[in-house]
């Protein structure tokens, strides 16, 4: 009793409970059985008779699964082991139901799965997990699990897939629970093949509109990963391969092979698509190499070597081998899987062999003599598919897989090629030559089985050339046939794959010095009988580059061989051309074309070429010579007897004829010792006069000239000009005019073709499509030479070529810039500097537009219009003489002055020229070749006409609709673009042709009258703001010329403003009559002219004083009538932005015409007087100003309103000083918190904010320039509150950035003299705080761009600025060390890039103000700049990034070398220790060229900084692979730099 009473009631109370429990234990079962799971979820119970129900048969299976779920989830549940009971209750439960022992209804199987998963995946277990408590699962389980994932690929799975694979997840992510399948070996292996086998049978379902399951990859890749780390643990490396090989083998290699050919679609999850597919393809490859290719299976692998090599193999005492590995491994792969599956396991097949030689290599062939081992293991993989030992194709291969079985033979010889299997060398001394015999019969199985229509089959051959070029040597004839001379198909990809075959072929042989070999072999191959009319061109564009190429390097001796062969050759054929062999006439073509070739890439001959070369080069061009006129003697024959052969006999003849005339005037022009056969070097050569005669034969009537002969034609006038012009002749005037005329040849129709055809720049592809565009660049090539001859007729012809050819394109093609096109040649020509050089020509294009603008439009409305425009200057001339009798003033300029005067009087009168939407935008294309001329090039009546018909445009054209009439706003904003255009270069002449105030008059009557009559429609307004923009730099262009021309300044200034005051007054009068958005337009273009002219005046203003009063007086006209104009207009711009951002515009104008005025008016008068010149418009700025200040920051407004907005706070305060404004101290205060506001507000982007930083400043100097020491502390304040720790740690960004940014902007400003001292004095303080904003928000990814930067830019701004006022080293360390957190790893490429140069340009500042301390801190600086090197070096690795702004990274690391080097007494000392750094990380990647390029620069400065104790030092302590990298950098930096450095110290003073 005694302890009972020293018991507490909650104590007893529990006690008690657990005896009647224990006593009525069923009966609670019953009752809790009956209760919702919430409520059970809420008892406190201690119960231990739970396990007796679960178990017993007597309880139904959904009561069993609620009391499941109340015990484990139950804390007052109490049962010894409850979690291990419950596992292995359902367990019992799912392994008795798939064993068939017990009857369980399909739900409640899928809630035993559900339940199983919930308390895998529970946060309970998770805790009891962790404190080490130990739960086992029921191997059967794990076997259930497997057969229910095998059921799912064949559709039969009753239950969710989703949760036995969650299931899986669960236990394989518990080190706990997966023990279940680590400590069996093949339960873990048949789980992996199982979960390959269900992610191949999604990934084989393509056209399946369901997407893949994530959750199937996910667990696949936990599968992967799990037993990768169990088969790291086997010590049986035998039980491993057997395992892998009888189970895995296939199940990975088709998964590989799946998830690599597998077209992905937007249905695919981005996860497996991106990064799942690739780490699992990862996974497979380490499990397969580290499984077949141990190490201790090498000399298991040695069965493949023959007899003599295993019995001199080193024994290696290891375990007992495996059998067969190779044969085991290909019969997986070889293995019949029937009928329907053949096609997909022979493409697994054939994309899984050349892996295992892959991993084969990796493994095997790092010691030398273990590469023969790997030869004979790839032969047994090559013969795997489907091919026999001696490499003849099986019966059983099928013609549809030759594309896999070469792709992989590709992939093999590519893998043998790059790990150096084959050694020529030391496969003819110590082995017999096996590899090359075997690489000969590949060479034979391809020759033998020719698949020219796929690439690989090429790419195969080129590995073997690359192996060794004896393997395909014997076959030479048979590959120059296949792959060059007969090649038919010219599908891209093939095309490509070949000519890179044959270019190659080119350089291996001419690397050899064997390059005449290979030309005879190809002379060969081209003797022999063909169909000729079908072969391909023999020089593409490609092989032609490379066969130049080749020759350039070549030994001069064998190429004159050469051009003797490809002679020879021409001269056996020449008996049966003169017999009328067609075959042999194309035989000659083909030769010839390759003649043409090899002369043309020889070295041009000169003073210090040898004598014997010059002679050999001689006796070819006499022997070259005599064949061509012993051709040109058959020639008037085969012309009239046979049409077909005389065309290529004349092409041929042609083309040596123009062959030996350019390599002939060559070797004349640049070697003395040459002398031509043809005679003395100034005479026209009479081969030409030959060729020109015999082709105006005609047989049967028919002149036979195919376009090459007409293309060779021109190029032989062109050379006969080239003589001619070396010739002083009486005659030679005319010949030359003839000649080009001949050239250009206008009766040839070149326009009516297609404008976009592309021409590959060989005489071997001109035919009838290309020949247009090979004429078109021949005469553009060569229009200097010809357009001082040609005629006024052939210019026009030639710029209405150009202009047509660009008209035409097709803008829409897919056409590369570099591509020959006669539009592309156009274009060109119209954008060069060429066009400008050649005024004859560029006149016509000038006048060819101006007719082609009048051309598009009506005849008899432009005659209404302007009548003189058809009238010619002798025509002005007669009849001005007549009427007055004047004579002194051109004719030309009378007809502009006539048709100006025209122009002016139809706009009065109303006159208008109808256009049609076809027509607007041929005008617009117009207009866009125009912008493209240069102005100051064009003659001065061809520019004048320009400008004229562009202003008629202008004022008279209208468009018409279905009745309607309206202007085209899209050409009236192009033509004023063009008028401003041209008024701003070539200028001062327009006003010789009409006075400025009058073309501003008429330019602005005409407009109004449109807008009056409603022609401008219901337009946009952002486009009616559009055409306002170009309105208004017409207008300003204008007067800004006639006020730098003084012409007649004063008259024309005072007669436009008159005219615009009067204009606006009646605009104003007649407000309420018209629509409200007409009248609006119009009071709009009233002000944006009103505002213009403003501006200009106030430009000039001060600058003349005699000008002073009436400029004054016309400010005050203007100003005046703006007034209540612009106040109405300000009751309509609700709503409208864009309409607000121009009046804004217009009142900052405003304020400034009065400044101006006051600045005048108070010339000597008391300052109390000026107050009252604002006074009558002060109200209506102030209140301007605050609606302003109330708007800009409440919402995200447009960029130009807040420019605006900015400009007129900045405008407004300083005439608020002016007139001493009583609550200056408000506003000074009120503009500052706003703009803050501003800076600070979220919907600016940083790049906004840049955008701001101008204005910004502007009004910031305003503001401080007069400003008091109060007010001044005011900001100081604010910044000071900007940057308190408090803001950066509670995530205030927007406004410490607002705060930075000031900073920056204020360090910029000129401040007086004591604002300066205050400033500079707290500057210490403000770095404190931004190196702690720095270091504070350096976690936060998304911040360096957005506040990083910005404040490393501050830092910048302040170190330069502040030169003379920091004298402290501490603030300089200070940056330093803010540096260092500036992150640059895993930065998007902006981010990257603005870091990198943010950085950058703080340690330019420091090194370029602040030398001395940069010195003293110079380790801290270089560890700072060490960061930068080593980003660069490890960004600019060969992979895909944007190159662009990498390479700008290395430019400014090669300028901070470059700086660094110049300080060369501070950095002598850590010279060689920058040198280390740099190679240091230079040897860990390989650099992209360009960028290494910049970096290597950079460094030659430093070592130029070494001293020879510096060289040896690096020599002796740097690493065996560091110093290997070393000595090739000072070795090129010795050779390329060092040398040229020292020449320039030679000659310096």
């Amino acid at each position: 009793m005694a302890e009972l009473q020293s018991l507490s009631k909650e104590r007893l109370a529990n006690l008690l409970c657990m005896e009647l429990l224990s006593m009525y234990s069923d009966y609670l079962c019953t009752v809790l059985l009956s209760l919702q799971p919430q409520l059970l979820l809420g008892m406190a119970t201690i119960y231990s008779g739970f396990h007796v129900k679960l178990k017993s048969p007597l309880t139904p299976w959904s009561d069993r699964l609620k009391l499941a779920r109340f015990a484990w989830t139950s804390r007052q549940c109490f049962l010894p082991n409850k979690e291990q009971v419950l596992f292995d209750w359902v367990s019992h439960a799912l392994s008795c139901y798939y064993n068939k022992k017990v009857q369980v209804p399909l739900e409640v199987v899928e809630d035993l799965w559900t339940y199983l998963d919930e308390i895998l995946h529970s946060k309970k277990l998770y805790n009891v997990l962790n404190q080490g408590k130990t739960i086992t699962l029921n191997p059967s389980l794990a076997k259930i699990i497997n057969e229910r994932i095998l059921e799912s690929t064949s559709g039969t799975l009753p239950v969710s897939l989703s949760i036995i694979l969650s299931c899986c997840h669960g236990i394989l992510t518990s080190p706990v629970l997966s023990v279940t399948y680590t400590a069996s070996y093949e339960l873990l292996v048949k789980l992996l093949a199982t979960v390959c086998g269900l992610a191949c049978f999604q990934l084989k379902q393509q056209g399946s509109p369901e997407p893949l399951q994530l959750k199937v990859f996910e667990v696949l890749f936990l599968v992967l990963n799990t037993y990768l780390t169990v088969q790291r643990q086997q010590g049986n490396a035998n039980r491993v391969f057997a395992q892998v090989t009888e189970h895995l083998f296939l199940p990975l290699c088709l998964l590989r092979h799946l998830l690599t050919t597998r077209v992905w679609t937007e249905v695919d999850d981005t996860r497996i698509r991106q990064q799942l597919k690739k780490d699992i393809r990862n996974k497979v490859d380490t499990i397969l190499q580290s499984a077949l290719f141990h190490s201790d299976h090498l000399s298991s692998y040695k069965e493949v070597l023959p007899s003599e090599n295993k019995s001199g193999a080193r024994k290696e005492p290891r375990g007992k081998p495996l059998l067969c590995p190779v044969s085991t491994i290909v019969s997986k792969l070889v293995h019949k899987y029937g009928d329907d599956n053949e096609a997909l396991f022979y493409a697994v097949r054939s994309s899984s062999l050349p892996l295992l030689f892959k991993m084969a290599l990796d493994s095997f062939c790092k010691r030398e003599e273990n590469k023969l081992l790997c030869f004979h293991f790839m032969t047994k993989l090559i013969t795997a598919l489907e091919f026999t030992e001696d490499l003849s194709v099986k019966e059983t291969f099928k013609a549809a897989n030759w594309s896999l079985a070469l792709l992989a033979l590709e992939n093999i010889l590519n893998c043998c090629l790059s790990a150096d299997v084959y050694n020529v060398a030391a496969d003819r001394i110590h082995h017999r030559e096996v590899q090359f015999n075997f690489f000969r019969k590949v060479a034979k199985l391809l020759l033998n089985n020719t698949q020219t229509g796929i690439p690989a089959w090429y790419r195969c051959l080129k590995n073997l050339l690359a192996l060794n070029h004896q393997i395909l040597e014997p076959d030479l004839d048979e590959l120059i046939s296949s792959v060059w001379v007969d090649a038919d198909n010219m599908e891209l990809r093939v095309k490509k794959a070949r000519e890179t075959l044959v270019s190659e072929i080119l350089q291996t042989y001419s690397k050899l010095r064997q390059l005449p070999r290979l030309i005879e072999e190809l002379l060969g191959v081209i003797d022999r009988p063909a169909a000729y009319e079908l072969r391909q061109a023999l020089l593409p564009q490609v092989v032609q580059k490379s066969l130049s190429q080749c020759l350039l390097n070549n030994p001069p001796r064998q190429n004159l061989e050469i051009c003797m062969l490809i002679l020879e050759k021409m001269q056996n054929e020449l008996p049966y051309v003169a017999e009328m062999r067609e075959a042999s006439a194309l035989k000659l073509f083909s030769l010839g074309i390759l003649l043409h070739a090899v002369i043309f890439s020889l070295k041009a001959l000169d003073d210090s070429t040898p004598v014997p070369i010059v002679r050999q080069t001689q006796s070819l061009m006499e022997n070259m010579l005599t064949f061509l006129r012993a051709l040109l003697q058959n020639l008037e024959e085969t012309l009239i007897k046979d049409s077909i052969c005389g065309e290529k006999i004349q092409e041929t003849s042609l083309l040596l004829t123009h062959t030996w005339h350019e390599a002939d005037a060559l070797f004349q022009i640049h070697c003395s010792k040459y002398t031509s056969s043809a005679g003395l070097s100034n005479d026209v050569s009479p081969v030409s006069d030959a060729i020109e005669k015999v082709l105006t034969l005609t047989g049967s009537g028919v002149q036979v000239i195919s376009p090459l002969s007409k293309l060779l034609q021109k190029h032989l006038a062109l050379h006969k000009m080239k003589k001619h012009l070396l010739i002083a002749n009486a005659n030679t005037q005319n010949i030359l005019c003839e000649t080009a005329q001949y050239v250009v040849n206008r009766q040839e129709h070149l326009l009516n073709l297609n404008m976009d055809q592309i021409w590959d720049l060989q005489l071997c592809s001109v035919d009838s499509d290309t020949y247009p565009v090979a004429c078109w660049f021949l005469i553009i090539t060569n229009l200097p030479l010809i357009a001082p001859y040609l005629s006024q007729e052939d210019a026009s012809h030639i710029a209405d070529m150009i202009l047509n050819s660009v008209l035409q394109s097709n803008t829409g093609s897919n056409m590369e810039k570099t591509d020959q096109s006669i539009s592309n040649i156009s274009r060109q020509l119209l954008e060069s500097v060429v066009l400008c050089e050649l005024p004859h020509v560029h006149s016509a294009v000038v006048t060819s537009i101006n007719k082609r603008i009048f051309g598009l439009l009506s005849a008899s409305d432009v005659h209404s219009v302007c009548p003189s425009f058809f009238r010619s200057c002798t025509e002005m001339d007669v009849s001005e003489n007549k009427e007055e009798g004047i004579a002194e003033i051109s004719p030309s300029l009378k007809r502009l002055k006539a048709m100006a005067q025209e122009i002016i009087d139809s706009v009065k009168t109303g006159t208008s020229i109808s256009v049609s939407d076809t027509q607007v935008g041929s005008l617009l294309r117009l207009i866009k070749i125009t912008n493209a001329l240069n102005p100051y090039a064009m003659p001065l009546e061809s520019y004048l006409e320009l400008f004229l018909s562009s202003f008629l445009m202008s004022l008279c054209v209208q468009h018409h609709e279905n009745g309607a009439c309206s202007a085209p706003i899209s050409l009236l904003k192009e033509l004023f673009d063009i008028m401003a255009f041209l008024v701003g270069s070539n200028s001062h002449h327009v006003l010789k042709v009409v006075h400025g105030s009058t073309l501003l008059e008429t330019a602005m009557m005409s407009l109004f009258s449109s807008l009056r009559k409603g022609l401008f429609g219901s337009v946009d307004i952002s486009v009616w703001f559009s055409l306002l923009q170009s309105v208004q730099g017409f207008i300003q262009s204008l007067i800004h010329l006639i006020i730098i021309r003084k012409s007649s300044v004063q008259i024309n200034l005072e007669k436009f403003t008159n005219f615009m005051v009067e204009s606006t007054v009646a605009v104003g009068s007649s407000a309420n009559s018209g629509k409200c958005e007409e009248t609006q337009c119009l009071i709009e273009l009233h002000l944006a002219t009103l505002s213009t002219l403003c501006k200009e005046i106030i430009s000039i203003f001060g600058e003349k004083k005699y000008l002073n009063e009436i400029m004054s007086e016309l400010l005050g006209k203007a100003v005046f009538i703006m007034v209540p104009t612009i106040q109405s207009v300000m009751k309509g711009t609700a709503g409208s932005i864009i309409r607000l951002s121009f009046t804004v515009d217009v009142v900052t104008v405003m304020i400034k015409c009065e400044l101006a005025k006051a600045s005048l008016h108070t010339e000597g008068v008391a300052n109390e007087d000026a107050q009252d010149k604002l006074s009558h418009t002060g109200g209506l700025y102030k209140s301007f100003g605050q609606q302003i200040m109330k708007e800009f920051c409440s919402a995200p407004q447009p960029m130009d309103f807040l420019i605006s907005s900015i400009h007129y706070l900045s405008a407004f305060y300083s005439a608020a000083i002016t007139t001493k404004e009583t609550d200056l101290e408000d506003l000074y205060s009120e503009i500052l918190k706003s703009i803050h506001k501003l800076l600070s507000s979220v919907w600016l982007s940083i790049s906004e904010v840049k955008e701001l930083e101008a204005p910004v400043k502007d009004l910031l100097a305003q503001l401080v320039v007069n400003c008091s020491q109060e007010q001044f502390r005011l900001l100081l304040l604010m910044f000071q509150e900007g940057l308190v720790a408090t803001k950066v740690e509670r995530g205030y960004y927007r406004d410490v950035l607002a705060t930075v940014a000031l900073i920056k902007l204020l360090a910029g400003c000129p401040l007086p003299l004591t604002c300066s001292k205050a400033f500079w004095a707290i500057v210490p303080q403000i770095i404190s705080s931004l190196v702690f904003v720095v270091r504070e928000s350096r976690e936060v990814a998304t911040l360096t761009s957005s506040l990083i930067v910005p404040v490393v830019d501050t830092l910048t701004t302040l170190l330069r600025q502040g030169e003379s006022w920091l004298s402290n080293p501490h603030n300089i360390i200070l940056v330093l060390g803010a540096l260092h957190f500036v992150p640059l790893e895993n930065q998007s490429m902006e981010d990257y890039y603005s870091a990198f140069q943010a950085i950058h340009e703080a340690l330019f500042a420091i090194i370029l103000c602040y030398p001395k301390i940069m010195l003293k801190s110079a380790p801290t600086f270089l560890n700072c700049f060490y960061r930068l090197v080593t980003s660069i070096i490890h960004e600019g690795k060969q992979k895909e990034k944007d190159s662009e702004k990498l390479l700008k990274c290395a430019r400014l690391v090669e300028r901070m070398y470059t700086h660094i080097g110049k300080t060369a007494e501070g950095f002598s000392i850590l010279s060689s220790f920058m040198v280390a750094q740099y190679v240091n990380e230079l040897q860990k990647v390989t650099l992209r060229p360009e960028i290494k390029a910049h970096l290597t620069e950079g460094i030659y400065c430093i070592l130029d900084q070494c001293i020879e104790n510096d060289i040896k030092f690096l020599n002796r302590t740097l690493q065996k692979g560091l110093k290997e990298v070393f000595d090739e950098l000072y070795k090129n930096y010795t050779r390329y730099h060092k040398s040229q450095w020292q020449g320039e110290e030679k000659y310096t003073a």
